[in-house]
């Protein structure tokens, strides 16, 4: 979910075809797919059958935001399964949520990830430290080489508590790895307090544009270890060898009504109410945890309500 500036382009070989079986174009169809040649579609019928569509050029009108193309707010926040994966090329960083009509050829996510671990001479896409943007995970279908027509803001807001969707899950006292959790984000905030940069457990880079300043909500967090602060699990709490939390500190007097419910949503964006540091966890071997922190700020979140 945290992109850098520098995209690796990679080029296909013979015309843009990503491999026999899963993007190429149906037989007489055009090699390049373009809105006056593709097929109106809909992102619900792509994504409920999506072998039906692979190979296809089609042209769908969708909310796009992180990375996905979604048909209404609840696909984004994981009421229902209307969503498919694609990317804005060049526009930068493109937060928030955008109304558009999208257009490319309708490829496999788990087919892409296969090839870029085998290191083949063909392109899935646009692809990123080994991940090809529009795939946010191995698995669904996404819209390769997509092209963007008529992009405005779409206006939605992110989603309160009691709301439906999300996928953060208040942590209980006694749920697994909490204790850790809140260890490491106070461990943070007093690194950040002080001005300490190896305190904070993140990259060099990233600690200094926190402590010097980068245009996120950690800009007005000080003093952040005095702050309330609550952990949520991404998912569920459930024990696991692998894990993925936000421990967030609360800007205001109280965030009861203010908490984000999804993690899209714990972006650290200036206009937050709260500041978000990430937890992941994983099992090196029984009972020996590694923990990577990010603090770093997204742009995917939705605006404040």
């Amino acid at each position: 979910m945290r992109l850098a500036a520098l995209l690796l382009v990679v080029m296909a070989v013979g015309a843009g075809a990503l491999t026999a079986t899963h993007a190429q174009p149906p037989a007489g169809a055009p090699r390049v797919c373009a809105p006056t040649n593709s097929e109106k579609a809909t992102v619900a019928a792509i994504a409920a059958d999506p072998g039906a569509w692979m190979g296809k050029c089609v042209s769908v009108e969708a909310i796009y935001s992180g990375e996905r193309l979604n048909v209404d707010a609840d696909a984004i926040y994981g009421v229902n399964a209307n969503s498919i994966g694609g990317y804005v090329d060049g526009k930068g960083d493109v937060g928030g949520a955008w109304t558009g009509t999208f257009t490319g050829r309708v490829a496999d996510c788990a087919q892409a990830e296969e090839d870029l671990l085998t290191g083949l001479l063909r392109s899935p896409g646009i692809s990123l430290h080994g991940r090809t943007l529009g795939c946010l995970e191995p698995k669904g279908p996404f819209l390769v080489f997509m092209t963007h027509a008529g992009m405005k803001p779409a206006g939605l807001k992110r989603r309160l508590p009691g709301e439906r969707g999300g996928d953060l899950v208040a942590a209980e006292e006694a749920s697994p790895h909490v204790d850790a959790i809140t260890d490491i984000a106070y461990n943070f905030s007093h690194a950040f307090d002080i001005g300490w940069p190896d305190g904070l457990m993140v990259g060099t880079y990233e600690a200094q544009r926190l402590l010097e300043g980068n245009g996120s909500v950690f800009d007005k967090a000080k003093p952040l270890a005095e702050r309330p602060l609550a952990v949520f699990m991404v998912g569920d709490d459930t024990p696991a060898e692998t894990f993925v939390a936000e421990a967030c500190f609360c800007l205001k007097a109280d965030c009861t009504k203010l908490w984000p419910i999804d993690s899209r949503d714990a972006d650290n964006q200036p206009s937050r109410p709260y500041a978000c540091v990430r937890v992941q966890g994983r099992e090196l071997e029984p009972g020996m945890l590694r923990y990577d922190v990010d603090a770093s700020h997204d742009v995917y979140g939705l605006d404040e309500p």
